[in-house]
C-alpha cells in the first residue's frame, strides 16, 4: 500500500509547523511531529521513522495528475479487498489494519477510527494501531481522545517511544499544558537509546523543554 507524508510537509508559515515523520514497518504506525518554525532551518526529517511509501507536498513543483489518481485508485483497491476479507471474517487483524491505515492515508479520519477501534477489540494491547487511533482524533480536534489513546499505548508498552513522543505534542500544541507536555517528553527523551542514530526528534524535544521551562517560569 502507498503511504503519503513520508520526510516533512510543510504547510503554511505560522508559530508552529506541523511534519509527519513515518516509521517503516508492518503496523504502519504513525508519529506527529510540531516543531517551532525556527527551528526547521537546519531540520531535514528523513524517513527514519518512516510507515508510509510516499506521496510528497511539493512547492514550486508541477506535479502531474496522473501519479495521484493511480494512488488513489491503489488506496480504494486496498479498501475493497480488506472489506471483502472482513465479510468473510469480520475479525480478521490484519484486514482490519490494512482498512484503518487505507481510511487513514484518504483523511476519511471516523472510518479509519472505526476499523482501528474493530481491530483493537481483537488484539486491544496492540501500540501502534492504538497511536494511530489517536492520531485520527487528533485530526478530528477530539484531543482528550487522542490523549488517551497515547497514554494507554504507552501504559501497555513502556519502551513505545512514538506513543509517548505524541503525547507530548497534543499536551503542549492542543491543550497548551505545559506542565503535562514536559513529563510526556522527558519520558520520551529516557527511551531515546531506542532511536535510530539520525532520528532528530531527541534535538528538537530537548529545545522544546527548555522553552516551556522557561515560559512557566516567568509566570
Amino acid at each position: 500500500m502507498k503511504k503519503k507524508n513520508e520526510g516533512a510537509i510543510l504547510p503554511k508559515v505560522s508559530a508552529t509547523t506541523e511534519i509527519q515523520v513515518l516509521r517503516g514497518g508492518v503496523s504502519k504506525q504513525r508519529v506527529l511531529l510540531i516543531v517551532a518554525v525556527s527551528l526547521l532551518v537546519g531540520f531535514i526529517l528523513g524517513a527514519t521513522v518512516a510507515i508510509l511509501k510516499t506521496k510528497k507536498e511539493t512547492k514550486g513543483i508541477a506535479v502531474t495528475a496522473e501519479p495521484e489518481k493511480e494512488e488513489q485508485a491503489n488506496y480504494e483497491e486496498d479498501i475493497r479487498l480488506a472489506q471483502s476479507i472482513l465479510e468473510k471474517d469480520p475479525r480478521n487483524l490484519e484486514a482490519l489494519i490494512a482498512l484503518g491505515n487505507a481510511y487513514f492515508d484518504t483523511d476519511r479520519y471516523q472510518e479509519a477510527i472505526d476499523a482501528y477501534s474493530k481491530a483493537l477489540a481483537v488484539d486491544p494491547k496492540n501500540p501502534d494501531v492504538r497511536t494511530d487511533l489517536g492520531i485520527m482524533y487528533r485530526k478530528l480536534g477530539q484531543f482528550d481522545k487522542a490523549i488517551e489513546a497515547f497514554r494507554q499505548a504507552a501504559s501497555e508498552n513502556p519502551m513505545h517511544v512514538n506513543s509517548r513522543f505524541n503525547l507530548g505534542i497534543v499536551l503542549k500544541y492542543d491543550k497548551n499544558d505545559y506542565p503535562a507536555a514536559i513529563q510526556a517528553w522527558e519520558d520520551f527523551l529516557k527511551l531515546e537509546p531506542l532511536l535510530d542514530p539520525g532520528d532528530e526528534r531527541p534535538i528538537m524535544v530537548r529545545q522544546e523543554i527548555e522553552a516551556m521551562k522557561a515560559a512557566l517560569s516567568k509566570k
